[in-house]
């Protein structure tokens, strides 16, 4: 059994992060033993996941949704779910960044004497696109 200044030593994971945790339902309530929170060692292998997930990407709520289907037996299926939804939101933000650099790109080059011209080579521009 561990303290929770234990398990943030062992983790990395702040004190207010894993109370945190706790109140949106990523970690279960823990024993409680003279007052005072007291995990198991599974906490650590929970809170790399946590970990491992927002590294990847995942908010909070994504994460919750997975490991609550942990204590199920089907961690698996949940996690590939998710990741497939975060590629597709990956891949389309990963699109949208490629059109602000090349926007970017344009403007940085930019040589026109006015801002009504500006505006004008943009809205030209915009109407011969496909």
């Amino acid at each position: 059994m561990f303290t929770i200044g234990q398990v943030a030593s062992r983790t990395g994971v702040r004190v207010s992060a894993i109370r945190y945790y706790e109140s949106r339902g990523l970690l279960p309530r823990p024993a409680r033993i003279g007052g005072k929170r007291v995990y198991d060692g599974s906490i650590v292998e929970r809170l790399a996941v946590i970990g491992l997930a927002k590294a990847a990407g995942f908010n909070l709520d994504e994460v919750r949704l997975a490991l609550s289907h942990a204590g199920e037996g089907k961690p698996r299926a949940a996690w590939r779910t998710l990741a497939k939804t975060k590629r597709r939101e990956i891949e389309a933000e990963m699109q949208r960044l490629m059109v602000t650099k090349y926007v970017l790109t344009k403007i940085s080059a930019c040589s026109c004497a006015s801002l009504q011209e500006c505006g004008r080579t943009f809205r030209d521009a915009l109407s011969k696109r496909p």
